[in-house]
Order: structure tokens, then sequence, then C-alpha cells
């Protein structure tokens, strides 16, 4: 079975967790170092957190990335929703139209309540509760 969560969406969770620790501009390259990620895939990472104002980039010298939403707010849906995860299990359950068998089908029933647990919880998570710091990473 393939993995429903992907790469991009673990590393964009724990990007935004590891930043959500910090209260002063973070470069890239520390990022990278402390949470063992490749360059290219947090930079294009972050360039979509940045388009969705779940982060704030700044360029030069003094440049680095910050968190733009508040920790208490901001939920692991919205990171997910972010890097364009779905929430659809099955066809059925975002295109009836397409099941013949829909209207007495309780199949579709059981995975639209499991969508709609997920979508819950993922917007329940707040990501003030999966934050760590530089001090969880040294215990490693």
């Amino acid at each position: 079975m393939a993995e429903y969560i992907t790469r991009e969406v673990d590393y964009a969770i724990r990007i935004v967790a590891y930043l959500a620790g910090k209260d002063e501009r973070i470069k890239i390259d520390e990022i990278c170092k402390k949470l063992y990620l490749k360059r290219p895939f947090v930079i294009k990472i972050i360039h979509k957190l940045n388009k969705c104002h779940i982060l704030k980039t700044y360029t030069g010298k003094n440049g680095g990335i910050l968190l733009a939403m508040d920790v208490s707010e901001l939920s692991l849906y919205d990171i997910f929703q972010c890097l364009g995860f779905k929430t659809t299990i099955n066809i059925c359950t975002e295109k009836p139209e397409h099941c013949e068998l829909n209207p007495i089908c309780n199949i579709t029933t059981f995975f639209a309540g499991i969508e709609k647990s997920l979508v819950n919880k993922l917007k329940n998570a707040k990501i003030k509760d999966f934050i760590f710091n530089d001090e969880d990473l040294n215990k490693m």
C-alpha cells in the first residue's frame, strides 16, 4: 500500500514545528542541517508554505524564514491543504454521481465518516502541540 501522507507534507510539518519554536528568522541551511533535509526539497516546501501565508520569507543579509501564523491557530489541516493533500479516501465520496450504487451503498457512508473524522482531527491538531527546538534535537 502506498503511503497516504507524502514526504513533502511530512517535511512541511517538521519545518513548521521547528520554526514555531523560534522567535527569530531562521536560515534555510539551518533548517536543512537541524532536520536532516535536502536543501532543494526544503526550498520547494518553503515556497509553497509562503504562498499560503503560513511562513514569511525574507531575502538579503538579514534574511530568513519566520512562521507567519499564530501557533494556536495554525492546524495540521492548514499545512496539508497548502501542499495539496486530499482527504478523499474513495472517489465515491468525492463524486457520488460516479457510482451507480451510491443510493444504497453503505461503503460510501463508511468512507465519508472516516474522511470527516480525519478532517476534524487535522483541524483540531494545532502546531503548538508539535513544537520542538534545538534542545529537543540535541537529545537525539
